[in-house]
């Protein structure tokens, strides 16, 4: 057993590994509950002796999966503000690797796709950290009349942030060579950890896939608030003595997966962020912090999958954001561009995955490179961490997932052969180093790296096109399905 000493008091972990030893369920937080439900954390409270650190602990409150998961999961729960440490064993020193999950700030919690760190720890000596923070409703509602609102779950992860730099060391870690990497809101949550003042001096590097800018207006804030108070049956003065499962039930109502993708996200709140993040980014929030960037070939294939009406509602999303001329425009450029595709492939895949994902990582690689090194890259490959093909099922789903959004998680974690291999290689290298292995951001070059099943290829400035599509256009995101149809 190995013993760690926090300020808060000290810890029992366990071999995770051979030479990779695991501390889980740490408390980064006060429980989030009572009268502490839908505000700021708190620090947690000291023990005396030696508390257990062998499992994790609770999920955020969150819908359950559709079908059973191939292994338990924790209980979901209000009270979740847990993280877990992962450290090669006798470490002292070490680059630390901070893992933000996905899951549409919705569902998840920290050891998706990461598992429990132990590939990094063996591959680079790298010290993992992952957690849980506030989903849904709970992490980011705005309630009417509070201050901060909107954004709980932002402030839940910038603690995580503190936690680590007080307490990293005794572990093995750097606190002065913190990466933080997320994946989907994962990603998007570090470009808001950038942008945020309270993040400020605790990250080193950074790195997204599928990430991006994506926030709430003060309308889209203000109807969210509305409408869950409306499914909950109650005012926001009352908020804090209704059940926790009313909670999430009204969040169902106001709509459930996969229409409720981008539904649930941060809220500039005047505190964790003071301005929208491409615009604080711009102006030099992140100043000197190295950034990796990468997205997927075909982000929205996974979301045509699970909805095949996702196709159906680009020619309607453009339109909205930019009127009906310039969104024919559009799309008529999209179809010169890319005659191989049909309209169902060209719409619900290409352009969705421009939009939700390719143009808001432009957007922050530009704004970023003014004022550090910055790296981009695109994945290719197939669906890494997929059934060894005995589910008919998930054979079926294969081939239709190329270059689909997460497809690129399972292998970045947990390394293996191939495509996968150098994906764990780069990140690895970013983490350890500050370099992933290929050039960087240049003024007037925007090499990438492309990540194919046929080996690693750098490419000039494979999002040229795209840019050019997108030139000049500003608009705030919304939620992709319409709001007010079935879900």
């Amino acid at each position: 057993m190995a013993i760690a000493e926090t300020r808060y008091g000290k810890l029992r972990g366990a071999e995770a590994a051979d030479g990779v030893v695991a501390w889980r369920g740490i408390p980064y937080a006060a429980p989030p509950v009572g009268a502490l439900r839908l505000r700021p954390p708190r620090p947690p409270s000291p023990w005396a002796g030696v508390r257990d650190a062998l499992e994790y602990g609770n999920r955020s409150l969150q819908p359950g999966p559709a079908q059973a998961p191939p292994a338990p999961l924790p209980p979901a729960g209000e009270d979740c503000l847990y993280l877990n440490v992962t450290a090669p064993a006798g470490a002292a020193g070490r680059p630390v690797l901070f893992w933000i999950h996905g899951g549409g700030f919705e569902t998840g919690h920290g050891p998706d796709q990461a598992g429990d760190g132990a590939a990094f720890a063996k591959s680079h000596g790298l010290v993992v950290v992952t957690f849980n923070y506030r989903l849904g409703a709970l992490g980011f509602l705005d309630v009417p009349g509070e201050s901060p609102a909107g954004a709980l779950g932002l402030h839940d992860q910038v603690a995580a942030l503190r936690w680590v730099r007080e307490n990293i060391a005794a572990f093995g870690g750097d606190p002065g060579q913190v990466t933080v990497y997320g994946l989907s809101a994962g990603g998007k949550s570090v470009t808001n950890l950038l942008a945020s003042p309270l993040a400020k001096g605790m990250i080193a590097r950074a790195a997204e896939s599928s990430g991006g800018d994506h926030v709430k207006s003060p309308a889209q804030a203000r109807d969210l608030a509305e409408r869950f108070l409306r499914a909950l049956g109650t005012t926001a003065r009352r908020i804090r003595a209704v059940p926790a499962a009313d909670i999430l039930a009204a969040q169902l109502a106001v709509q459930a997966p996969p229409r409720s993708s981008w539904v649930w996200r941060a809220s500039v709140d005047g505190a964790a962020l003071t301005e929208a993040p491409l615009a604080a980014i711009a102006g030099g929030a992140a100043a000197g912090i190295p950034l990796l960037l990468q997205t997927c070939a075909r982000e929205t294939a996974l979301y045509q999958l699970a909805d095949p009406r996702a196709a159906a509602q680009a020619e309607r999303v453009l339109t909205g954001y930019f009127g009906r001329e310039r969104a024919a425009a559009m799309l008529a450029a999209y179809a010169a561009a890319r005659p191989d595709l049909d309209q169902a492939e060209l719409h619900g895949v290409t352009v969705m995955t421009d939009e939700r994902y390719v143009m808001r990582t432009e957007l922050l690689a530009g704004a970023q490179a003014a004022h550090g090194p910055v790296w981009r890259s695109r994945y290719d490959g197939g669906y890494t961490g997929l059934d060894d093909g005995s589910d008919p099922e998930l054979a079926r789903c294969a081939p239709l997932l190329r270059g689909a959004h997460g497809g690129d998680g399972t292998g970045v974690w947990q390394g293996g052969a191939g495509v996968s291999a150098a994906l764990h290689g780069a990140w690895g290298a970013f983490a350890a180093t500050g370099d992933p292995g290929w050039a960087p951001y240049e003024p007037g070059r925007r090499p990438a790296m492309i990540f194919a099943d046929d080996g690693p290829r750098p490419e000039a400035d494979p999002f040229a096109a795209v840019r050019a599509i997108w030139a000049g256009l500003t608009w705030q995101p919304g939620t992709w399905w319409d709001a007010a149809g079935p879900g």
